[in-house]
C-alpha cells in the first residue's frame, strides 16, 4: 500500500513540472486577467434522473435503501465570484423543492426479522444548501484554502414495499406494506489546504477576442490591444449591481465609445446582441497544486469520514473556442470500519462554437482501494465516468444547462453504477 501511494505522489508532483505552462504570457504582470467579479440571482426549473443510496447501522439493526429516482424541482439561488490578485472566493446558496418518483431496493434487518423487498416511492422533497470556497494569496503563487459546503433535505413521501420477510426461525413469508413517511437528512463537507499556483479568469479576455474578431474581420489585434479591451469590459461589468440590474444598452454604448476613442476603431454595427451574450460560465487557465486535511459528515452511513488529500489542476486556454482541463486528486479516507484510498482523475475539453453555446465532454477515471489494516489491502477497483454537458445562453436573461454522465463501476463500493442526467432552465439577474 505504501508503494502504491508513493508512486501516485511521485506522478502527481512530476505532472506539475512537465505539464505545459498554460498561457504563461498571461500570468506575470497581466493584472487584467486577475480580476473577475460577478454576482447573480437565479430562478428556474431543474429535471434530473440519478441513483441514491443510504444506510443506517447499529449493533443489532441495519436499514438499507437504494432508489433510481427522477424528480422536478423549482430553484432559487445566488452565486458570486470574487477573483482578485489577493484572493479568489466563490459563494453559492440554493433552495429547491418539488416532486420525485423512484424505485429500488429496501432492506430492514433486526434480531427479530429481516425484510428484503422492492420499494416504490413518490413524494415531495425540499432542499437547502450553501457553499463557500476561498484561496487567500500570500503572493502571486502561494495561498491557503478554506472550503465549506453544507446541505439539508426534508422528504414527505409514500412508500410501497413488496417482498419477503424472514423471522428469527428462518421462516420466510410474503411481505407487503404501504406507508406514509418523512425523513430529514443533512451533511457537511469541509477542507483546508495550502497550495501553489493560480487559475486566471479568462472571461473578459475571451469576450474581447470574440467581439474584436467578429466586428473587425480581417484585422489582426495584438495581445496588448486585446488585453486593453478586456480591461474596459472588466471595468464596465464590475460596476453592475445584481439587485437593481443593469442596462445592456448603456453598457454597449460605453464600450463602443471606448473602441472609437482609445483604439481609433470605427463604430461597430449592432453590437448590443453580442454584448448581452458575453456571460460565459467561469473560464479559467493556469495550474495549481494543493494539499491538506478534510472531513465529511452525513446523517447516515458513512457518517463521519476524515483524511487528507493532494490535488493537481491544469487548465489550458487554447484560443477563445477551446479549453483543455486536466486534474488528479489523491485522498486517504479514514472511517470507523475500514479506510480507503481514492484517486480521482479527469481529462476533458470545453468547446465554444459561438457566443451562445458551450459544450463539455471528457472522462473521469476513479480507481479506489479499500484498506482494513496496514497489511490488509483490498484490490484496486476501476471506475469510469464518461460525460457530456452543454451550456446555452438563450438570450440575455435565460440560460439552460444540460449534463449527462454514465457511471461505470464493478460494484457499489466507491460509486453507484448507472446514468445520471440533469437539465436546468433558469432566469439569471446579474
Amino acid at each position: 500500500m505504501r508503494k502504491y501511494c508513493f508512486t501516485i505522489l511521485v506522478v502527481l508532483y512530476s505532472l506539475l513540472f512537465i505539464l505545459p505552462k498554460a498561457n504563461a504570457q498571461f500570468v506575470a504582470g497581466r493584472d487584467t486577467l486577475l480580476f473577475f467579479i460577478k454576482k447573480e440571482f437565479n430562478t428556474g426549473i431543474s429535471l434530473s434522473v440519478n441513483s441514491e443510496r443510504e444506510e443506517l447501522r447499529t449493533e443489532q439493526t441495519r436499514n438499507f435503501e437504494k432508489i433510481f429516482k427522477g424528480d422536478a424541482r423549482v430553484q432559487w439561488g445566488t452565486r458570486s465570484w470574487i477573483f482578485l490578485p489577493s484572493r479568489q472566493e466563490t459563494r453559492e446558496f440554493l433552495i429547491e423543492a418539488g416532486p420525485y418518483f423512484g424505485k429500488g431496493d429496501f432492506i430492514d434487518s433486526s434480531a427479530a426479522n429481516v425484510i428484503d423487498a422492492e420499494q416504490k416511492l413518490s413524494g415531495i422533497r425540499g432542499k437547502i444548501q450553501g457553499g463557500y470556497s476561498a484561496r487567500f494569496y500570500f503572493d502571486r503563487k502561494n495561498y491557503t484554502l478554506v472550503n465549506v459546503n453544507v446541505w439539508g433535505l426534508y422528504d414527505l413521501y409514500r412508500r410501497n414495499v413488496s417482498g419477503n420477510q424472514t423471522d428469527s426461525n428462518r421462516v420466510e413469508t410474503p411481505y407487503s406494506k404501504t406507508s406514509e413517511n418523512s425523513k430529514h437528512r443533512y451533511g457537511l463537507h469541509a477542507k483546508a489546504g495550502w497550495g501553489r499556483g493560480r487559475m486566471n479568469p479568462m472571461n473578459h479576455y475571451t469576450a474581447a477576442a470574440i467581439l474584436l474578431e467578429k466586428h473587425y474581420p480581417g484585422r489582426i489585434f495584438s495581445d496588448d490591444e486585446i488585453l486593453t479591451v478586456a480591461g474596459e469590459i472588466r471595468r464596465i461589468k464590475h460596476q453592475r449591481n445584481a439587485k437593481t440590474g443593469h442596462s445592456a444598452e448603456k453598457e454597449s454604448e460605453q464600450f463602443i465609445g471606448f473602441l472609437n476613442r482609445k483604439l481609433l476603431l470605427q463604430l461597430p454595427e449592432n453590437l448590443l446582441p453580442d454584448w448581452e451574450l458575453t456571460e460565459f460560465r467561469t473560464r479559467l487557465s493556469g495550474s495549481r497544486i494543493e494539499f491538506g486535511p478534510f472531513f465529511n459528515y452525513f446523517s447516515r452511513e458513512p457518517d463521519f469520514v476524515y483524511g487528507g488529500y493532494l490535488k493537481l489542476e491544469n487548465r489550458k486556454y487554447s484560443g477563445h473556442k477551446l479549453n483543455r482541463n486536466l486534474s488528479a486528486a489523491l485522498s486517504y479516507n479514514a472511517y470507523k470500519r475500514n479506510d480507503w484510498v481514492l484517486l480521482e482523475t479527469h481529462l476533458g475539453w470545453n468547446w465554444y462554437p459561438s457566443l451562445k453555446s458551450e459544450y463539455g465532454f471528457g472522462l473521469k477515471y476513479i480507481p479506489g482501494m479499500g484498506i482494513k489494516k496496514i497489511n490488509d489491502v483490498g484490490k484496486v477497483r476501476h471506475n469510469f465516468v464518461p460525460y457530456l454537458e452543454c451550456f446555452s445562453q438563450i438570450n440575455s436573461k435565460y440560460r439552460m444547462e444540460t449534463a449527462l454522465a454514465w457511471r461505470i463501476a464493478p460494484n457499489e463500493r466507491f460509486m453507484i453504477p448507472g446514468p445520471e442526467m440533469n437539465v436546468t432552465f433558469y432566469r439569471s439577474r446579474y
